[in-house]
């Protein structure tokens, strides 16, 4: 395949996690991606492709893709996101590293203040998880319908200056949500995130403060959205090129919508370029590469919750 007549590689990648990542929708030990090249006169741009299959991606039709011979000028002829979105970052890097700009001069920062998410786990390791990230600023705890007031407890109790982000994954019912929304009113919630299916949308009416993943997508019509939630959570892996996700970016913000920008549990390749964007977002969600057992050389380092950016990884000019 080829992107304006750049030639396109690809290298099937696996990393192990630290341990299992379990959310409402299930439960992985491992992640499966594609490390993408762009090349030109010897010079190579990387991106990583993240397959979510919430999102109708399948690596074997992605690599089907990779494989042919077409060369396309425009990304958005491309179905999978998740894989416009790789190829996007990866034409940027080469970019950067032909005009020999250093990524570090666009990000400016090397330090970010990120949220710190738990996955669903017991509660004994949930609280070991809570005391060893107590206050930190930003504290993501994925939540089915299952003891979720024995959990917040647990962070009450243990890690009292944090705001809570409840993640649910689309794992509640409105039910569920209209009988327990007195009661979370209760606990320092910044918001909830997802309580219902996306299909969903239009039975959702709350007191509460709610932010928009599966339901703001570059797929969906997000007319809506202000009318139902005050935040958006905006992953590039689900709106594709640069210029769909400022796009994304500038609809929240003409709508004064917050926005929290995200990732999958994916590697440094994923996350380091959309260090880009953080300067538009309220809060940040990028702690993706912290539960894999091994990364990118050079890649992010995660102390409690500020994510450290290292210049020398391989993105942009070095």
């Amino acid at each position: 395949m080829k992107y304006k007549s750049h030639t396109i590689s690809y290298e099937n990648k696996k990393f192990k996690l630290k341990e299992a990542f379990k959310i409402s929708r299930g439960s992985k030990s491992s992640i499966k991606t594609l490390k993408i090249k762009v090349e030109k006169n010897n010079i190579f741009g990387h991106g990583e492709c993240v397959p979510y299959a919430r999102y109708g991606d399948k690596l074997e039709k992605i690599t089907k893709i990779l494989k042919s011979n077409k060369n396309i000028n425009d990304l958005n002829e491309i179905k999978f996101l998740s894989l416009r979105n790789a190829i996007s970052n990866a034409y940027y890097d080469l970019k950067l590293k032909e005009k020999k700009v250093p990524f570090k001069k666009i990000v400016k920062y090397a330090k970010f203040k990120t949220a710190i998410t738990i996955p669903i786990v017991n509660e004994k390791k949930f609280k070991k998880q809570v005391v060893k990230y107590k206050n930190v600023k930003y504290l993501k705890i994925k939540l089915n319908e299952k003891n979720i007031f024995n959990y917040l407890d647990i962070v009450k109790k243990n890690s009292t200056k944090s705001k809570i982000i409840i993640d649910a994954n689309e794992g509640w019912s409105l039910s569920f949500l209209r009988a327990n929304e007195k009661k979370l009113k209760q606990y320092n919630i910044l918001f909830i995130e997802q309580p219902l299916k996306s299909s969903k949308d239009h039975l959702l009416k709350s007191n509460l403060p709610l932010c928009a993943d599966e339901s703001f997508h570059l797929n969906k019509n997000n007319k809506n959205i202000k009318k139902i939630y005050k935040w958006v959570n905006i992953k590039p892996d689900k709106f594709g090129t640069e210029k769909d996700i400022m796009k994304a970016i500038k609809y929240a913000r003409k709508n004064k919508l917050k926005i929290f920008l995200g990732c999958m549990v994916s590697s440094s390749l994923s996350i380091i370029p959309s260090l880009r964007f953080a300067k538009y977002c309220n809060v940040l969600d990028l702690d993706g590469a912290m539960f894999l057992s091994q990364d990118y050389k050079f890649g992010l380092k995660y102390k409690k919750d500020n994510l450290i950016y290292n210049k020398s990884f391989n993105f942009g000019h070095n």
